[in-house]
């Protein structure tokens, strides 16, 4: 199965996630996208969090993390992330340049590992879903073999999957055109394996919450602009902040998870705009 991470939990009775993703950053202090300045939202966000004084076992970021390919911006993300003292796995986004992202984040000691064996009870596993030069997602053949062994391997562990593109409906219909294209895969492989108890991911800038084949599946807000729920055409949301998800997973095997947004939020897109 390749290299995995072994982490110990704070707490023996669980373990805690901070879910982070779609950070959108830029080289520059100055950049800005669809009107907000997600540098400046970013650090914002990760400012809350640390005034909130919660402890980690983990931190997953799920993709998205520059908007214009650099490895300065990368490097702003690790930067940052590097404040926690915690450890912290990654996957790429439908935006993201992989081979950046991994020079960078190597030089910041942010794992490249996709198994994360979290206390004794819990298997964290990273997909790639990225296409380059796509907005959809595609788990390939690879992927899911390695979803498949992974979840033989450790079958005695409960499971929280994660990946950057949404497995199921958003309730918008030009989001949905950037599904995880071969979600249908992904579902059978869930079936086959009753330890699967959590399913993550980004993209789609929205907090929702689903039961999907007994497991709890979840979309996390971006640390951004965040896109209006149920739409048909590309619409931009000025009432939800930028935010993040915390994640624990119980010895049980249930999950409990809460999303958090910036408070008295200052970022506020411009909601004329039709596409980025």
């Amino acid at each position: 199965m390749g290299s995995f991470l072994e982490l110990q939990t704070r707490n023996k009775n669980y373990g805690k996630i901070l879910h982070i993703t779609d950070t959108h950053l830029f080289a520059e202090d100055s950049g800005s996208l669809l009107g907000i300045n997600s540098n400046a939202s970013f650090l914002a966000v990760i400012d809350d969090i640390k005034k909130g004084d919660r402890q980690y076992d983990l931190i997953v970021a799920t993709g998205d993390f520059v908007q214009d390919g650099s490895k300065k911006a990368y490097a702003r993300f690790a930067e940052q992330i590097n404040k926690f003292n915690t450890p912290c796995v990654w996957l790429a986004g439908n935006h993201d340049n992989y081979a950046h992202m991994q020079e960078v984040f190597a030089n910041y000691q942010l794992v490249d590992n996709k198994i994360v064996l979290l206390g004794d009870n819990w298997l964290a596993i990273l997909l790639n879903s990225q296409v380059i030069g796509q907005a959809y997602g595609f788990l390939h053949e690879s992927e899911l073999e390695f979803l498949h062994n992974a979840l033989t391997e450790h079958s005695h562990r409960y499971a929280l999957i994660f990946l950057h593109h949404h497995p199921i409906n958003s309730g918008c219909h030009w989001l949905d055109h950037h599904i995880l294209k071969n979600y249908e895969q992904l579902e059978k492989v869930i079936q086959k394996h009753p330890n699967v108890r959590g399913l993550g991911w980004g993209h789609i800038h929205q907090k929702q919450d689903y039961v999907w084949h007994k497991c709890k599946a979840f979309s996390t807000p971006s640390t951004c602009f965040q896109f209006k729920p149920e739409c048909y055409d590309f619409q931009l949301s000025s009432d939800d902040a930028p935010g993040w998800r915390e994640i624990t997973l119980n010895t049980n095997g249930t999950i409990d998870s809460e999303v958090y947004r910036l408070k008295n939020n200052r970022f506020l897109p411009d909601i004329s705009q039709n596409g980025y």
